[in-house]
């Protein structure tokens, strides 16, 4: 860890003396604007982009999630198309979903193979298509910030800030990525979540932030959470440590940002809001 730290610093000191960018207060001024800003955000728009490279038994296998969101704050609604694309381009997943904050829980309606789901969800299953929920998480802990060079996201300029979230605020965040809910699925108990926590490095994240405080996208690096989730399910199946057959070779969470403060009402489509709770329906 030491280590690790000792190069991120001279690498930060390269970059801050060597290649345009800004120096700590400039950085911490950046990240406080950005703080005040967000808190004003009540709607947005985000394109969520999860790539996840693996390999199984020898053989390469690389996915790409991609989820345009539409959101809206107090009380909660949003509105979601989602799908997965394998590296030779073929879509194997596509999913169009909806949830309104209703009583302190989310109606959802979710969409896939023309047939409508309708359940109900606690508040928090959805937190990692949540950007701007995320986001105050992230602003309010990340550390060790160093900044880079002035970017372009969507053709507004911006300024890179990287840094690592650590304790209680990373395990937060890797809940709210969608990784905890997966550990559970995959028979993970929380004695053995907690275990993995202690071994864990920070967790690394990058926000790209304009010049009036607004987050136009931020990005996680979940492959050494996601390899120690891989192999703890693939050990309760009987794999040995020396010989588990999938290989977590990258997974990464990227967030773009949009739109603030300018998404119109969501409406739930009439053929969803038809649908009972905890029943499905064809489309017709």
């Amino acid at each position: 860890m030491k280590i690790r730290r000792m190069f991120a610093a001279v690498a930060a000191t390269v970059l801050l003396t060597g290649c345009g960018g800004v120096d700590t207060a400039e950085v911490e001024a950046l990240l406080s604007q950005a703080q005040e800003t967000m808190a004003t955000v009540d709607s947005m728009a985000a394109e969520m982009t999860m790539e996840m490279d693996m390999d199984m038994n020898g053989e390469p296998m690389e996915t790409t999630t991609v989820a345009s969101i539409r959101s809206q704050q107090n009380p909660l609604r949003m509105a979601m198309d989602m799908s997965m694309v394998m590296s030779d381009g073929t879509e194997i997943d596509q999913m169009q979903m909806y949830a309104l904050e209703e009583g302190g829980h989310l109606k959802t309606y979710m969409s896939t193979a023309d047939l409508w789901y309708a359940e109900t969800m606690e508040m928090g299953e959805l937190s990692q298509y949540n950007a701007e929920e995320n986001l105050d998480l992230y602003l309010d802990n990340i550390t060790e910030t160093t900044a880079g060079r002035e970017e372009k996201i969507d053709g507004t300029k911006t300024t890179k800030i990287s840094g690592v979230i650590t304790g209680d605020a990373m395990e937060e965040a890797i809940a709210g990525s969608g990784l905890t809910a997966s550990a559970q699925s995959l028979g993970i108990s929380e004695e053995m979540m907690a275990a993995m926590y202690e071994e864990l490095d920070d967790l690394p994240i990058s926000l790209w932030i304009d010049g009036e405080g607004y987050v136009r996208k931020y990005e996680m690096d979940m492959t050494e959470m996601m390899q120690k989730i891989m192999a703890e399910s693939m050990k309760a199946m009987g794999a040995s440590e020396e010989d588990l057959p999938v290989k977590i070779e990258k997974t990464v969470i990227s967030m773009v940002c949009s739109e603030f403060n300018a998404i119109e009402e969501i409406e739930i489509p009439e053929e969803a809001l038809r649908v009972p709770m905890g029943e499905h329906v064809h489309e017709e």
